[in-house]
C-alpha cells in the first residue's frame, strides 16, 4: 500500500470545512518506478545529495547557454550569408 499525500493531522483539507476526518490517497499498488523515501537520511547524504544536484543545474545551465549562443549564431550566419 503506498500513500500519496494528504492534509497533515490537525489540519482541515479544505480552510472552509472545520476539522473533520482527512484520509491520504492510498494506492493498493505503486506506480513503476516509485521508491519510498526514506525514513531518516543522515546529514553527510543530504549534503552529498544537494552538491550533487548544485553541479547538475550548473553544468545544464552552461550548456544550454553555449547551445542558445551556437542557434544564435546559425541564425545570424544564415541571415548573413542569404541572397
Amino acid at each position: 500500500m503506498v500513500w500519496l499525500s494528504g492534509p497533515r493531522k490537525g489540519q482541515p483539507a479544505d480552510p472552509r470545512m472545520g476539522r473533520g476526518r482527512q484520509r491520504g490517497l492510498y494506492l493498493h499498488d505503486p506506480p513503476p518506478g516509485y521508491h519510498p523515501p526514506h525514513a531518516r537520511m543522515t546529514m553527510k547524504e543530504r549534503q552529498r545529495i544537494a552538491r550533487r544536484d548544485w553541479i547538475l543545474e550548473h553544468v545544464l545551465a552552461v550548456i544550454l547557454v553555449l547551445l542558445a549562443a551556437a542557434v544564435l549564431a546559425i541564425i545570424c550566419l544564415m541571415i548573413a550569408t542569404h541572397h
